[in-house]
């Protein structure tokens, strides 16, 4: 019995649901992501100006634009409508490569509607999840492409979303986009937020990497390395360099695959918060962390300028557990800033996952990692010794502060050389200690001032911040004025002035913002209402101009949200859609009718400040021209917000006293309830 070979044949076919799940919702975990790969297809597409805009989210809407070069008709079939093409493959520039990305735009809404500029044709289709859904498999879809002439619009493509799924959670994706461009780069992008969302508009990398005292920079290519710097600048002095490349190259041998993933860059900054040594004061350790390092911290990767998500925030090398086993010697993921930048050709074999989260396994992401973690290590060592100097350099700078005959003591004393010691300074009969010496916060203090007769004048006399020059009247900042005068804590002006219970905290001279009642500052209740007062009336505002507004603009918002918090129920009427949520902000309540979902959003400052006005107006007796005073104050903290990111937007020392000088009665008024 002879059998006969019977022979079938079979396409391959799929479920749509691949497109808009496999392909789509399920293959990314991010939001941010989506979004960035739209914006690589766009920059791949020649684009200079891409605008992501989620203004209308509230009505379903997303927008993408972009002026690239747009799509043919050709070109929509052959890369758009193919799944997983290979026209990005061979093009190494190109920050493509799998050809899926769009379809991760179905993790953000069911429907897409693309139109394309390209050669005087508008090409227009759209992909609608519910319409694939209800086909068996793919065999039998055709999307429609409406062909326009529209010969006087320039080229692009415009990308709109609409029934949206997810809400979107606007500071994470603010968070994780905010560093997609490559530091220092300009930006090719521009994100639209709804108004009613307020964010942080986080600081960009060139106007903070001052503050962080160590730094390096290597390159190396291969298993070769071409350099190594490493730098330790402490208070504007340089205290420590290594240019030495060599024992990272020892380390190499025998520790590393031999891949060479083509001339590859790494930099490094790390900022350093010890208590005693740090180099910032507290305010702008918290605008360092709160306002950049959220963002930036960690080090991330970059090819063809984009990031590659997986890296960064993520702590791809373990620097926390490592740190933990060895304190002194490693670095903290969260408190370093640092970037790859891979070499786009040579860097082929460095493959990113499907789903965009870091690079595929295999010997030369192994290798990659070895050697950067061999790089991150002696950076390391070099910042351990970077501290040891650190420490000498401000034990050496006490104890030259400490030297000297029998300085003068108190905030703004003198020491040292040419201190206030010897014939006429300010000891002995009649100096400045005892009654009538200049002792407290830089102010003289007691009956008769600084003056008489071998008082703080004369060959020797102290001069600089609070010290004493002219005849018997002391200058500087906390100095005495006039004959005898006196100023200080509390200090008032004038001949034989004293100290007075009730007075206002002041320093003179312009060298500090304000004052601030001394007995309502006793009773403030608010930790950190108080440690920022006292700031801000310590702080030099003329040297510190820029610190000095975040500061006012910090104080003036915590102030506020600490009366609203502890006056709620009372104040709740005059303060409508506020509340206090779960975290303790201070937030604002809105009801969406067509989600039928409540949703809390930030409260800009100017905006709290304007309800406070009309608050103040019917419920207590401040008069129009005050209340006039918060109007300025409100558009003052939007002039301090562009300065933030704006460098050439300079805030004055005289704007800052002058809004303090007007406004410091509503700072008043609040702490006398916190």
């Amino acid at each position: 019995m002879v059998i006969q070979n019977k022979v079938f044949s079979s396409n391959i076919n799929f479920n749509p649901s691949i497109i808009y799940e496999a392909l789509g919702s399920k293959i990314i975990e991010t939001d941010s992501i989506a979004i960035a790969e739209q914006i690589k297809n766009a920059s791949d597409a020649g684009a200079n100006k891409i605008v992501v805009d989620f203004s209308e989210v509230s009505n379903n809407k997303i927008t993408i634009s972009d002026n690239g070069k747009g799509m043919t008709i050709n070109e929509i079939k052959e890369y758009w409508f193919f799944v997983a093409n290979k026209n990005k493959a061979e093009d190494l520039a190109q920050l493509g490569g799998k050809g899926i990305g769009r379809f991760s735009l179905f993790r953000l809404a069911d429907i897409i509607e693309i139109e394309t500029y390209a050669n005087g044709l508008q090409n227009k289709f759209v992909i609608d999840k519910n319409k694939l859904e209800k086909e068996f498999d793919t065999t039998n879809i055709n999307i429609e492409i409406v062909q326009t002439n529209i010969a006087e619009r320039s080229s692009g493509t415009t990308i709109t979303l609409r029934e949206l799924k997810n809400t979107i959670d606007f500071e994470e994706f603010n968070k994780e986009i905010e560093n997609l461009n490559m530091p220092f780069k300009k930006s090719v992008f521009n994100i639209i937020y709804p108004s009613t969302i307020e964010l942080v508009d986080f600081i960009k990398p060139i106007k903070v990497i001052h503050n962080a005292p160590f730094w390096a920079e290597v390159e190396f290519i291969g298993s070769k390395i071409l350099s190594y710097k490493f730098s330790c600048t402490y208070k504007e002095a340089n205290l420590y360099s290594n240019t030495d490349k060599l024992n990272i190259q020892k380390k190499i041998g025998g520790h590393v695959i031999q891949n060479d993933i083509g001339k590859t860059k790494i930099v490094l900054y790390n900022f350093y918060f010890d208590p005693k040594h740090k180099n910032v004061n507290s305010f702008e350790q918290k605008q360092i962390t709160e306002e950049f390092l959220k963002a930036y911290q960690g080090i991330s990767v970059y090819r063809n300028n984009f990031k590659i998500y997986g890296h960064g925030e993520e702590d791809w090398l373990k620097l926390a557990q490592k740190r933990l086993a060895k304190p002194g010697d490693n670095i903290d993921n969260k408190q370093t800033f640092g970037y790859v930048i891979l070499d786009s050709e040579g860097s082929v074999n460095l493959e990113e996952k499907t789903n965009r989260e870091g690079f595929i396994k295999n010997n030369t992401s192994k290798y990659f990692k070895e050697l950067i973690e061999l790089i991150v290590d002696q950076f390391g060592q070099d910042r351990k010794m970077s501290i040891n100097k650190i420490k000498e350099h401000n034990k050496s700078n006490e104890t030259s502060g400490q030297s000297g005959a029998v300085g003068s003591t108190g905030t703004g004393g003198s020491t040292g050389a040419g201190g206030s010691t010897g014939t006429g300074g300010s000891t002995g009969a009649g100096g400045s200690t005892g009654a009538g010496g200049s002792t407290g916060a830089g102010g003289s203090t007691g009956t008769g001032g600084s003056t008489g007769a071998g008082g703080s004048t004369g060959t020797g006399g102290s001069t600089g911040a609070g010290g004493s020059t002219g005849a018997g009247g002391s200058t500087g900042a906390g100095g005495s004025t006039g004959a005898g005068g006196s100023t200080g804590a509390g200090g008032s002006t004038g001949a034989g002035g004293s100290t007075g219970a009730g007075g206002n905290i002041t320093y003179r001279f312009s060298k500090r913002i304000g004052s601030f009642n001394s007995d309502i500052q006793k009773e403030i209740k608010s930790s950190k209402v108080a440690d920022l007062i006292n700031e801000i009336i310590t702080i030099d505002v003329i040297k510190y101009p820029l610190a000095t507004a975040f500061l006012y603009r910090s104080l003036i918002e915590v102030t506020m949200n600490e009366f609203i918090k502890v006056k709620f129920i009372e104040v709740s009427k005059d303060f409508k859609d506020y509340i206090v949520d779960e975290n303790d902000n201070i937030k604002r309540e809105f009801h969406n009718s067509k989600t039928s979902q409540t949703s809390h959003s930030d409260i800009p400052i100017k905006k709290k400040i304007d309800d406070f006005k009309l608050y103040l107006s019917n419920h207590t007796k401040h008069d129009k021209r005050s209340l006039k005073h918060l109007t300025d104050l409100g558009l003052f903290i939007d002039d301090i917000n562009l300065a933030i990111h704006w460098s050439d937007k300079k805030i004055s020392t005289n704007d800052l006293q002058t809004n303090w000088s007007n406004s410091v009665f509503f700072l008043e008024y609040l702490c006398t309830e916190i």
